[in-house]
Order: structure tokens, then C-alpha cells, then sequence
């Protein structure tokens, strides 16, 4: 209750500085946009020369694009202070802040900026992923829109572990906002279904140690493909899709835990720079 209390009034201030600047935030939302919107029209033209990838429809693709777009865009709205702490924080000697207040230092952190860019963002992805779900003809009923909100919150969980462990890096290193960008630019790799990749490796890369995959891929194709063709897909014999309900929230869990303990180790060791 006090997390939700804190967090509401950090809410306001940012809603205030908002209506001071209008212009600022219409201009992010459409930058933003503009970069998604370039996405889609590369998907569409892919498909305007070939029919499928790996089997997979313009719609199918699409439906992929847009559920990790709406994951991407809520990421950005609440945990895009991380980068600061990377990139500036800890080389400004501003980091300290985060440990003399009476609150959780990540908590303070994520409550500290809200971007509103990621608004943007996030419309487009429900956009594409509502008219990709209609042009397939899926129905979820109460218990499939269930499954997709725990879904939202696993590929929430992993993103913000993701971001959490190499932003914990600058604890050891001063600076580490290049190689986060270089680790988160590896979502890219999931825009598209998994099977076109046809080495192993960067499956598993995208898989295990950076489980982009488990955020849309697999969300997804739970849906769109029956316990046989995923099977078939993975090389795994009597493979039951359901399965997924337990994979997901795992491997979030399993990401989230090992991130904290990257955070935890690198509190013990920080050092403020001085400045």
C-alpha cells in the first residue's frame, strides 16, 4: 500500500509536467511511431513477394509483432529510468540518492520517470495485434484473455530483468548503458517466429539466456498452433502445448531471480565515483 501510494503521487507530478509540456509529448509519441510504423511496413513488404515465413501468414506475423509491441510499450512507459541509472547515474554521482531514501532503491527508481513515449508505442501494438487477432479469426473467451494477461506480465517480468542485470553492471563498471542496448536490441531477433533461424544456437541465446522468445513467440503459438505442429517444430514427440502455461512463468521467474541476485551482488561492491 505504500509502494501504490508513493507511486500515485509520482504519478501526479508526472501528469502535471505533462500538461506543461504538450508539444514534448505528442512529438515523442509520434517519433516513437513513426519507428514502429517503419516495422510494420517492412513486414508488408516482405509479404507483398513471398507468402509465408517458415509458415507462418502476414496475419500470424503480425499478431507476434503486435503482442511484443504492447509489452515493449509498457516496458518503456514505467522501467525506462533503468537506462539512466546504465548510462548517467552512477558516473554523475547521482545514484547515491536511490540509497540514502526510505524506500527500496528499485523501487525508486522505476517510480522516478514515467515515459510517456511509450504510450505510443503501446496504442500501435494493441493496433496491429487486435486487427491480427480479427483477420485470423481468433476468439480467446474469458479464459484465453486470462492466459494472455498472465502472458503481458511474464514478458513484462522478463524485460525488466533483462534491463535490471546490465543496468546492474555499471555497479562494477561506472557505465554500462552500450552493452544494454546491445543486449535489449536483441528483441528484434522475435519480431519474426523463431523457426527461421535455423541455428540452434541463436535459438537457444533468445531462448534461455535472453528469452526475448518467451515474451511473444511462445505466448503466441499458443494460440495459433496446435500440440502436434509445435512439436513437430521443436523436434519434441507427444509435445502438449499447455506445457507453455508452465514454460512462460517460469523462465520470467527464473530471469527475474537471477537479476536480482546480479543487483544484490553489485550493491555490496559499488563505489560512488565522487563526482
Amino acid at each position: 500500500m505504500r509502494f501504490l501510494r508513493l507511486y500515485s503521487a509520482f504519478i501526479k507530478q508526472f501528469f502535471k509536467s505533462l500538461m506543461e509540456y504538450k508539444m514534448d509529448f505528442l512529438l515523442g509519441i509520434f517519433g516513437l511511431s513513426i519507428v514502429q510504423i517503419g516495422w510494420f511496413f517492412v513486414l508488408f513488404a516482405v509479404f507483398t513477394q513471398i507468402k509465408s515465413i517458415a509458415g507462418y501468414s502476414f496475419h500470424e506475423v503480425l499478431l507476434l509483432f503486435g503482442f511484443g509491441q504492447i509489452i515493449r510499450g509498457i516496458d518503456h512507459i514505467y522501467n525506462d529510468n533503468i537506462w539512466f541509472v546504465a548510462s548517467f547515474y552512477i558516473r554523475e554521482g547521482r545514484f547515491y540518492q536511490f540509497l540514502i531514501r526510505p524506500m527500496n532503491p528499485i523501487a525508486h527508481i522505476v517510480m522516478e520517470r514515467i515515459c510517456a513515449d511509450g504510450f505510443g508505442e503501446f496504442l500501435l501494438g494493441l493496433i496491429i495485434f487486435l486487427y491480427a487477432k480479427a483477420s485470423l479469426g481468433l476468439s480467446f473467451g474469458l479464459a484465453g484473455w486470462s492466459l494472455i494477461l498472465l502472458f503481458i506480465l511474464c514478458g513484462l517480468a522478463i524485460y525488466f530483468a533483462i534491463k535490471l542485470a546490465f543496468a546492474s553492471i555499471a555497479l562494477w563498471t561506472v557505465t554500462s548503458g552500450e552493452i544494454m542496448t546491445l543486449a535489449y536490441e536483441g528483441s528484434s531477433y522475435t519480431r519474426y517466429p523463431l523457426e527461421i533461424y535455423k541455428n540452434k544456437i541463436i535459438q537457444f541465446l533468445i531462448t534461455f539466456v535472453l528469452p526475448f522468445a518467451v515474451v511473444n513467440y511462445f505466448p503466441m503459438i499458443y494460440f495459433i498452433r496446435d500440440s502436434a505442429q509445435i512439436g513437430t517444430n521443436f523436434g519434441i514427440a507427444g509435445f502438449d502445448k499447455n506445457w507453455l502455461i508452465l514454460f512462460i512463468p517460469a523462465v520470467a521467474m527464473f530471469t527475474l531471480g537471477i537479476s536480482l541476485l546480479v543487483w544484490r551482488a553489485g550493491l555490496k561492491r559499488f563505489q560512488a565515483t565522487g563526482t
